[in-house]
């Protein structure tokens, strides 16, 4: 014979287990937030510049520190700076165009000629270029005694010498305006003696005044003829 059962199984509730009627309590509307944004501070921010701290700012430059700038210039802490004087030019020189040997100035352009007599051939030369007083000099004096000494061994040579000669006293007359040479960069010329100081100038003093004779005794003749 089987056990005894309930005739109508355990004894249960009712209905199911009892539930709040909506679920855990909520509040009726979303987290409170910032309005546009999430977890946010609400500070106040510039007009168009999203996220950024509400410094002020200079009118039509976003994103900078407040520091005043100087007109033109990149962004600086407001110290005021003013550009630095310098002087018209590195060496206070004469104005002028530069010696071409030492770029001392002032310098003037001259051309200082030679001569040279052989007997049959001649040769002729030339010196030109921008010299200082100095350099100027130097070239005259060279060229001066070398032809004093060289310029009479030869048949025209006897009348090309003393014209070259004659010449080159224009040259030395623009040389010697010039004044003293200021802001050399470079060595230059020695002067050294005068013409007639020099061997080259002392040798050519014989057929100079041999020459010299020759003109006077014929000016004699043809003012006594």
């Amino acid at each position: 014979m089987g056990h005894q059962q309930a005739p109508a199984g355990y004894a249960q509730a009712p209905g199911p287990y009892q539930q709040a009627p909506a679920g855990h309590p909520q509040p009726t509307g979303p987290y409170p937030q910032a309005p546009g944004g999430y977890g946010q501070a609400p500070y106040p921010q510039a007009p168009g510049a999203p996220g950024q701290a509400p410094y002020p700012q200079a009118p039509g430059a976003p994103g900078q520190a407040p520091y005043p700038q100087a007109p033109g210039g990149y962004a600086q802490a407001g110290y005021q700076q003013a550009g630095y004087q310098q002087a018209p030019g590195v060496h206070a020189a004469a104005p002028g165009v530069g010696c071409e040997v030492c770029g001392a100035a002032p310098a003037a352009q001259v051309t200082v000629r030679g001569h040279q007599g052989m007997l049959i051939i001649m040769r002729q030369l030339r010196r030109r270029g921008t010299f200082c007083h100095t350099c100027g000099l130097a070239v005259f004096r060279k060229m001066q005694s070398d032809t004093l000494a060289q310029g009479w061994w030869g048949p025209m040579s006897m009348f090309i010498t003393p014209v070259t000669l004659l010449i080159n006293l224009f040259a030395l007359s623009r040389i010697r305006k010039l004044p003293a040479p200021v802001a050399a960069q470079g060595p230059g010329l020695d002067p050294g003696r005068p013409v007639f100081g020099r061997p080259m100038g002392m040798v050519g003093l014989v057929p100079l005044a041999g020459f010299a004779s020759l003109v006077v005794l014929v000016l004699i003749g043809m003012a006594a003829g």
